[in-house]
């Protein structure tokens, strides 16, 4: 099998496993974080079920600044097969994208040499624009339309509905946006790539010199973690920021504590104000304290065990006794929960009768969860047993095998009287 081949099957299998995370419908309940958020979009997940914990217009389409350069990170790492390897040469043009100097940069100059993981550093931990471009251009030989056109179809293929690419770092354009819930989709599959974890979690990191330049120390503009940060979060294992003035203070991160794992994205918390700029950055506050209230306020429940039973249904025309059949949920089913003040409670859907035979797992129901009288979520209701179905004795096979013989004797005893 081909490195290239191996490399998609990779890729394939994280997006499954992404994608079926959790066999049950992953929920959003109106769980009360404590605080009023200042980002105009939030989306919590627990990575762990699947479940979305805290929502706050996670389907509004809106600027997505520099959070764009994930999925730039995806298709070029889909692309080049061994970035630590492969050094690219940068060209004149990368220069000539850049719209002006006032975006952020690493400073990147015409013909010089880098390996491809050190641009996806100055890229990620920086948000170098130039770094970006450069490493779209390579990995596209050039044509950086067909890079973006990728970007839009991996987006697709995520499942994201909300979400358009028009360049691959982030420039405002009205036809360049995306959602918290589909900037989830986007990170956390991006966040099952080699390099990412790494690169995404590096405070700071040493671009070695080039042919062009002395050693660049690169810092990471995710200030959850950064030490010397007032919004240093130790459980904060990686993100990626954005911030432009269409798009406010974006972030995107995840958090690690007590064997919980967390993802959030916090957009548009307000970066500027009668165009004067708002220093103190909302998407750093609202994420930090979005996981503080998970890690501190809730913890893993069982809601459904797989085998227990919650109802009956009667089976008409089954065989010997097994007329009652018992209806077991499909499979467990464990949600992130407060520790107080809530109340699970269960609605059954079950038909009165149904007939056999029926197979052991056979979907027979429903029974949907509420959590203080909002649904939870909703589980298929399975038999727990093969009901076979009852046959009169001349419906059995071994009446209709004999039946076949006595007619195939009486047919050969009437021909040969024929003959006679």
């Amino acid at each position: 099998m081909s490195k290239k081949l191996s490399r998609w099957i990779c890729a394939a299998c994280a997006a499954v496993l992404i994608l079926a995370t959790n066999s049950l419908p992953a929920r959003a309940l109106s769980l009360d974080p404590g605080f009023i958020p200042q980002s105009n979009a939030l989306e919590l997940v627990n990575l762990d079920t699947g479940d979305t914990i805290y929502s706050k217009n996670a389907n509004a389409r809106l600027y997505q600044a520099s959070t764009t350069k994930v999925m730039t990170f995806i298709v070029a790492s889909e692309l080049i097969k061994d970035p630590k390897n492969t050094m690219v040469t940068i060209s004149e043009n990368v220069q000539k994208m850049l719209p002006d100097r006032s975006y952020v940069s690493v400073q990147l100059a015409v013909g010089e040499r880098m390996s491809a993981l050190n641009l996806m550093y100055c890229m990620m931990l920086p948000s170098g624009n130039d770094a970006a471009i450069a490493l779209a251009y390579y990995a596209a030989d050039g044509n950086m339309q067909q890079f973006i056109q990728k970007m839009n179809q991996k987006a697709k293929e995520l499942g994201c509905t909300q979400t358009n690419y028009t360049n691959v770092f982030g420039k405002e354009d009205k036809n360049h946006y995306t959602t918290a819930n589909d900037l989830k989709k986007v990170y956390r599959y991006a966040d099952t790539l080699p390099n990412f974890k790494q690169i995404a979690s590096t405070a700071s990191y040493t671009v070695p010199k080039t042919n062009c330049t002395a050693a660049r120390k690169l810092t990471n503009s995710n200030e959850l973690i950064q030490k010397s940060s007032k919004y240093y979060y130790q459980p904060c294992t990686n993100g990626k920021t954005g911030t432009s003035d269409k798009a406010g203070y974006c972030l995107a991160s995840t958090a690690s504590e007590g064997g919980s794992h967390y993802l959030c994205i916090a957009m548009d918390a307000p970066s500027e104000k009668n165009g004067i700029a708002i220093k103190d950055n909302g998407a750093f506050k609202d994420s930090r304290q979005l996981y503080e209230w998970a890690f501190d306020s809730l913890k893993s429940q069982k809601i459904l065990t797989k085998g227990t039973v919650f109802g009956n249904v009667t089976v008409v025309q089954a065989k010997g006794n097994q007329h009652i059949l018992p209806a077991v949920p499909s499979s467990d089913y464990n949600a992130m929960l407060p520790t107080s003040g809530g109340k699970i409670s269960t609605k059954v859907s079950l038909p009165k009768s149904i007939h056999a035979p029926v197979k052991m797992g056979d979907k027979v129901g429903t029974v949907t969860v509420l959590y203080n009288n909002e649904k939870l979520t909703a589980a298929n209701l399975v038999a727990s047993q093969d009901v076979p179905l009852y046959a009169a004795f001349y419906q059995q096979q071994w009446f209709q095998i004999a039946a076949i013989i006595v007619g195939a004797a009486v047919v050969i005893f009437l021909i040969i009287l024929l003959i006679r």
